[in-house]
């Protein structure tokens, strides 16, 4: 992919703080799909101030993202695993995160939940306590990426 168009593609899907690399896009018939690769240099081990950390491995991350336009978005993101090296360490093995993008264990990234919970948030509020949520979320359209051109 173009390094451009590449650039242009992760600021209109990606937090600015997110450090990932854009390794490959597949366009589908309803879906794109995004490989993302964590890029950040170091990371530092959560209990100790003490950046002394090794690759361990690396594992993927299925998540699923605002569509854009009428696609889908998936996006599978490689991230990295680390061994402390510091003997005095309770945790041994860290898990990289990426708190911009999306929460510890989550499959769907911090911007569609905060757009699911911007649609159900007014619904929530109508319905009486104790009866069943309305059904008119489904003629909600949910808010979308922008498209190549921008907003």
């Amino acid at each position: 992919m173009h390094t451009n168009t590449a650039a242009t593609l992760l600021k209109a899907l990606l937090p600015p703080t997110c450090p990932a690399h854009l390794d490959a896009v597949a366009v589908e018939s309803e879906t794109l799909q995004l490989q993302l690769t964590t890029t950040a240099r170091a990371r530092a081990v959560p209990c100790v101030p003490c950046p002394q950390t090794t690759v361990h491995s690396r594992y993927q991350r299925h998540l699923t993202d605002l569509p854009w336009g009428s696609l889908a978005v998936r996006i599978q993101l490689t991230v990295r695993k680390f061994v402390c090296r510091n003997a005095t360490c309770v945790r041994r093995i860290f898990t990289e995160r990426l708190p911009a993008l999306v929460a510890v264990y989550a499959r769907n990234t911090c911007r569609l939940v905060a757009a699911l919970q911007a649609i159900a948030s007014p619904w929530e509020e109508m319905r009486a306590p104790g009866s069943r949520p309305a059904c008119g979320c489904r003629r909600v359209r949910p808010p979308c990426s922008p498209g190549p051109g921008g907003p």
